[in-house]
């Protein structure tokens, strides 16, 4: 895992000085090793955590044997060693065991094709010293964040935005759609960021600039059989219910196993749920070594999931470690956010996710975690809201968005208004379809958006406040399968990914998810939606793997109990629960 930076055309060049520092900005992420390579149109930077082949001979920015290609990458390769051993057949010369060099010559074999052969979590970008061009990549689920600065002109990539902020000349102007929009969802969805120049890869998507040119953006890859109807002749409609549980058990035994390939010890991160709880059964029964597990608690009693965490380490035998996050943190916490994420990010998981990783990363490398599971097997509390909500009637839908609504909006700013409103689900009753999900999903309704930013409210009255959902909203799937699909696009990769990846790079530690391997992802996919919905199929290959009592147990989720040290206030006329505060703390602080 690792941190890396690149410039295109930047008038004048950096020099050495200038890339060492602002690669320097990058440390947390590679503290191990790294490396600097720059020409009159090209300069690339390298920190280095040091996973695969921890010699010298993974160092980059790494060359190819002629010094016409040079490769930045972050991330891991799992089939690296099969494809090794298919390009050497194809008379490749490999000086170094690394899963790196892979891809470089991946990419002499097969050009930009290169990303449909990687099974794995990865960012890069590869200058084409021949083309004059500079190609990146970033994987099929989003794990590994890529962003990328054009003004028009000058072209800049990098790992996180810190980087790409820290160059100089460079045009650091806000985006007001994106703090409009940070309200919406408690993150800043993608290509935006808080910076109208500073943009990032959609996850599945490549990247291509020449000189002087604009950059096109290429999708790569896409679910090909999410909830579509399964045809007769397809070999999925003669798998019955158990056929299923034992290709998914055996699928996801391949993955995690895949998952644990590493030169350093590789630990798991334990919530107490059924999808964590599965990958470090899975690791721990195949692994001879010990384990090593990690989980983190709350102060608030009826938050915390350390007794059934506890419950699987000690089933499986695992050396378990564990912390209790206190309020005492909060003020900390609020400025170590921003510190770490660039922008405002306001799930308060990434609280706790910041407090385990750093007491992983003071024991592993590496450590597996459960990242996916309620997006891949339905298990949302959203998905079961949403399904079982009845559609309403034309009068219906004239009844709560005309004339009730209107009126509850405007009386809102009343305690026991905004208690009936969230409670009754009022501002999601009398909508279908994408505005039923949004209105599911955010915890700041449109209308109190205009209240907390008065300044933007004329801007953006006629805004759609759910184009990210709308974007990926697909009426050709079955219901479940259309909510997954949505999530998948937009809720993890911009906010589950994200708050993982930084928070635990922050601390130099790796994070694999092995349940969005694209393999793994792709076969669940492929089987009837009333399988997946509920994590049904997950609970039943768990079965015999974890205590009953984590097997049945509904989602709680990994949230810091916000309404417990975070009174409820109101804010400009709109009363805010624990989440929505937290957004606008963290957004004041921002803009200071």
């Amino acid at each position: 895992m690792c941190g890396i930076l690149g410039t295109l055309n930047w008038d004048p060049p950096l020099n050495k000085l200038d890339l060492e520092e602002i690669t320097g900005s990058l440390a947390h992420r590679g503290p191990d090793d790294s490396g600097y390579w720059s020409d009159s149109n090209v300069s690339l930077g390298f920190q280095r955590l040091s996973i695969i082949d921890l010699s010298a001979a993974g160092r980059q920015p790494m060359p190819n044997e002629r010094g016409t290609l040079r490769l930045v990458y972050n991330g891991e390769i799992y089939n690296y060693a099969t494809l090794h051993k298919q390009l050497v057949q194809q008379g490749h010369t490999f000086t170094s065991q690394s899963d790196t060099e892979t891809i470089l010559h991946g990419y002499e074999q097969w050009g930009p094709e290169v990303v449909e052969h990687l099974r794995g979590m990865f960012a890069f970008a590869i200058w084409d010293q021949r083309e004059q061009t500079l190609f990146l990549a970033r994987d099929r689920l989003g794990i590994k964040p890529l962003y990328y600065y054009w003004d028009g002109r000058h072209f800049a990539f990098a790992s996180e935005i810190k980087a790409l902020t820290a160059l100089p000349q460079v045009n650091l102007g806000h985006n007001n759609s994106a703090i409009w929009d940070y309200l919406t969802y408690l993150y800043i969805p993608t290509p935006k960021t808080i910076y109208k120049h500073i943009r990032q890869v959609p996850a599945g998507h490549t990247l291509t600039v020449s000189r002087g040119k604009t950059p096109a953006i290429n999708k790569y890859w896409d679910l090909p059989n999410w909830g579509k109807a399964v045809e007769v002749d397809d070999p999925m409609a003669q798998t019955g219910w158990q056929e299923a549980v034992d290709a998914v058990r055996c699928k996801l035994h391949e993955t995690v196993q895949m998952h644990m390939i590493a030169d350093v010890p590789v630990g798991i991160l334990l919530s107490g749920g059924i999808d964590s709880g599965t990958v470090a059964a899975l690791a721990a029964h195949s692994k001879k070594a010990d384990i090593k597990t990690f989980s983190m608690g709350f102060d608030v009693e009826s938050h915390t999931e350390l007794p059934y965490a506890r419950q699987v380490a000690t089933k499986l035998g695992t050396h378990h470690h564990e912390l209790i996050c206190s309020r005492a943190g909060l003020d900390e916490w609020l400025h170590r956010m921003l510190e770490v994420y660039d922008q405002p990010f306001a799930d308060s998981s990434g609280i706790p996710t910041l407090e385990v990783s750093n007491l992983a990363s003071s024991h592993v490398k590496v450590v597996l975690s459960g990242d996916g599971g309620d997006e891949v097997f339905a298990g949302y509390k959203w998905h079961r809201s949403y399904t079982e909500m009845p559609n309403p009637s034309l009068s219906q839908q004239l009844l709560y968005n005309k004339l009730l609504t209107p009126v509850l909006e405007a009386l809102s700013p009343l305690p026991k208004i905004t208690g009936l409103i969230s409670r009754c689900q009022l501002n999601v009753r009398g909508k279908i379809g994408v505005e039923r999900y949004g209105a599911l999903r955010s915890p700041i309704k449109p209308f109190q958006k205009a209240r907390l930013l008065p300044d933007m409210r004329d801007e953006f009255k006629d805004y759609d406040n759910y184009w990210h959902y709308r974007k990926f909203w697909r009426d050709d799937l079955d219901p479940v399968s259309r909510l997954q699909y949505v999530d998948l696009k937009t809720y993890l990769p911009d906010d589950i990914l994200t708050k993982v990846d930084r928070a635990s790079m922050s601390t130099s530690l790796e994070v694999r998810p092995p349940l969005l391997d694209h393999e793994f992802v792709e076969l669940v996919a492929s089987l009837p939606p009333e399988y997946r919905y509920g994590k049904r199929i997950l609970r039943a290959l768990a079965t015999n793997l974890l205590p009953p009592e984590i097997v049945s147990r509904s989602k709680k989720g990994f949230s810091a109990p916000l309404l417990d040290w975070l009174h409820p206030t109101t804010r400009n006329g709109a009363r805010l629960g624990g989440m929505a505060l937290w957004a606008m703390l963290l957004l004041d602080e921002w803009k200071r």
